[in-house]
């Protein structure tokens, strides 16, 4: 057997005698490039070569009929190639795709119509969704989940309910969140529709609810967690905060620039109520935009919080 593999291969027999595993390396290395057409006694012959794929090229016609169509409705030529490289079958659909899909963003979801280029600037698959069977369910589903300010998100339309937002919500339930508390995280932060579950939110709610030793509640109050990243953000801070003994509410974690969080951390000691003179001593926070928001106690109103 091993003469017919090696003479198939085309591949040199070893000249020592004793080289009995570079004989089972040479017979390994002639099973894998023998040809289609060898038929050796004990081996089920090689598969074929897969099909090429069936490439759908646009029609010229086609193309230019949805080129014609996007640019009256105002998407500069520089975002028309952009919007091709991004979605390529956008030239390849019928031009009533993509005017139905026009129309039902302007009249159903209430896109402005000087808004329509930089929608599908972010997201052109937007054309390409079928209205029935993509856009309108996805429509109504956020609309009753409670998402605020549809028509700035009108690329979270595209985006298909079962498979994509109710997983996302399914997954904070896994947690131990309850339903009504999953379906006000999306509603609230509904950035959440965007990340992936296996590769983003699942990692980093093992570490929150592992390494951090929290709990589902933080995820609730601060949904933004999500958006942080795990390996140069989340962990580094935790593992700052614990080398000191401080547990700090992940908005103050996680929100400040790198200064601000040190000379946060740096005014804590311990667990204990921040020193006078510390950043901490004043309930504020500022994060990195400038913007200020108070911290709030549900306990015990603001002006007491540090005493």
């Amino acid at each position: 057997m091993e003469e017919v593999l090696l003479r198939h291969a085309r591949l040199p027999r070893p000249t020592a005698p004793t080289a009995r595993r570079r004989r089972l390396r040479v017979v390994a290395v002639a099973l894998r490039t023998r040809p289609t057409s060898l038929a050796v006694p004990g081996f089920p012959p090689a598969p074929p070569p897969p099909a090429p794929e069936h490439v759908l090229l646009p029609s010229p016609s086609v193309a230019a009929g949805a080129a014609e169509v996007l640019l009256a409705a105002g998407v500069p030529p520089a975002d028309l190639r952009r919007a091709a490289g991004m979605c390529p079958e956008l030239l390849s659909v019928p031009v009533g795709t993509i005017m139905a899909a026009l129309r039902f963003l302007t009249d159903e979801a209430g896109v402005p119509e000087e808004d329509l280029p930089r929608v599908l600037r972010r997201r052109p698959r937007l054309l390409v969704s079928p209205v029935a069977a993509r856009l309108r369910p996805t429509l109504y589903f956020l609309r009753a989940l409670g998402v605020p300010d549809l028509p700035r998100r009108a690329d979270l339309l595209s985006f298909s309910v079962e498979d994509k937002l109710l997983p996302r919500i399914e997954f904070l339930e896994s947690l131990g969140l309850p339903s009504r508390a999953a379906r006000s995280m999306a509603r609230r932060f509904p950035a959440l529709f965007y990340y992936g579950i296996d590769g983003n939110m699942r990692p980093k709610a093992e570490y929150l609810l592992g390494d951090m030793a929290r709990d589902a509640d933080d995820l609730f109050e601060f949904p933004e967690y999500f958006s942080y990243a795990l390996a140069t953000r989340i962990a580094p801070r935790h593992e700052a905060c614990a080398s000191r003994g401080v547990r700090m509410p992940l908005p103050a974690m996680l929100r400040p620039g790198d200064d601000k969080f040190r000379a946060t951390l740096a005014g804590c000691v311990g667990s204990t109520p921040p020193r006078r003179r510390s950043p901490l001593w004043h309930a504020y926070w500022v994060d990195d935009a400038g913007e200020v928001e108070e911290i709030k106690s549900a306990s015990q109103p603001p002006s007491k919080l540090f005493l």
